[in-house]
């Protein structure tokens, strides 16, 4: 009997044994693979930095590249005169059964070739407001916006002496129309802080700021709530160019400019004057409109001055000179005016620009 007990506590002390020799080896096991998976995921993460790194320089000679491109690259600003799609303009379109959009018909392929198009828009683009009573009153269907985006147009400057023919509120109800199709717009707002705001554009590396103002009516000035165009005051704009100028997110500064004397096909001395001041102040480009016909393009110092573009769309058809305009094709490369090349436009009978072709 005591043999058969010593046998069954043996037996016993064998079986917990290989229990906590189970356990013992379940738990190194553990151990093992725990370490082994610490190992992989060490190195996996040592992998994912390293992948995250290479992504890292890649992204960065990417970047690289693309700076060194953009330095190399040359784009193209293209600046037109006056848009006027009232009056004549209107008539002629629906007698011959066309949209808005066919005024652009020879122009589109041209500006879709550009990096950017600018123009001057002669009046408001609304269906509220009131005539206010002058000689030559303009107001453009609200149509008219997506004629112009579609036409290849990018932004409109509001700086002239026809955008308050139908009151404030028309021109404030312009800014809206035109923002609904995406053309920019400078020089008039709603408000004053709106009329006097700089537009920014970005070709390439290369930062530019626009500012418009008129020389004509100067009435017409925004208030702090009131609809109207930018303030004309030289000392102001000239101090305005400064300031943009020594602002480190801008390279080139834009002048749009509504001066002048009508139909003469020289800028007066007082305007050149003008144009000269504010090429001193640090203007690099000054867009002329007003006169109805083309005038002369001046290097002048560090900027270049396009006295006046004459019209683009408009219904003058009494005058060869005012049925034909200007387009400047500013070429812009690594911030710097590379070239101002003017050429010529011809309007036909509907008043539809084209480019001149040599004869």
């Amino acid at each position: 009997m005591k043999r058969i007990i010593i046998a069954l506590v043996g037996l016993v002390v064998v079986y917990a044994g290989m229990n906590y020799l189970r356990k013992y080896i379940q738990e190194k096991d553990y151990f093992y693979q725990q370490q082994i998976e610490i190992q992989k995921n060490k190195k996996q993460d040592e992998i994912n930095a390293k992948e995250k790194e290479l992504i890292e320089l890649r992204r960065s000679i990417a970047d690289l590249r693309k700076q060194e491109s953009e330095k190399k690259m040359a784009y193209h600003f293209l600046a037109v005169g006056d848009i006027m799609m009232d009056r004549g303009v209107e008539r002629v379109l629906k007698k011959h059964d066309k949209t808005y959009h066919a005024s652009f018909d020879f122009m589109r392929p041209v500006f879709e070739k550009a990096d950017y198009v600018f123009a001057n828009l002669e009046g408001s683009l609304s269906d509220v407001g009131k005539d206010q009573g002058s000689k030559y009153s303009f107001r453009f269907e609200p149509a008219v916006a997506d004629a112009l985006k579609k036409g290849g147009l990018d932004m409109v400057s509001l700086a002239n002496n026809h955008i308050l023919d139908w009151g404030r509120d028309s021109a404030c109800a312009t800014t809206k129309n035109l923002a609904k199709v995406g053309v920019e717009y400078v020089g008039a707002g709603c408000n004053r802080e709106e009329a006097e705001r700089e537009k920014m554009v970005k070709l390439g590396n290369t930062n530019i700021a626009i500012i418009a103002y008129s020389q004509l009516n100067h009435w017409m000035k925004a208030g702090e709530n009131i609809p109207g165009t930018a303030k004309w005051d030289p000392a102001h704009i000239k101090k305005r160019i400064r300031e943009l100028k020594e602002r480190a997110d801008i390279d080139l500064v834009f002048v749009s400019v509504h001066w002048g004397d009508e139909y003469k096909n020289r800028a007066p001395e007082w305007v050149v004057k003008y144009g000269r001041s504010f090429v001193d102040a640090g203007a690099d480009l000054i867009i002329g409109h007003h006169p109805h016909v083309d005038q002369e393009v001046e290097r002048y110092g560090d900027g270049w001055i396009v006295y006046s573009l004459g019209n683009f769309i408009f219904d003058q058809s009494w005058s060869p000179n005012t049925m034909e305009g200007l387009m400047v094709d500013v070429s812009i490369q690594n911030k710097k005016i590379l070239d101002v090349a003017p050429s010529f436009l011809d309007l036909n009978k509907m008043y539809q620009p084209q480019l001149r072709t040599k004869k």
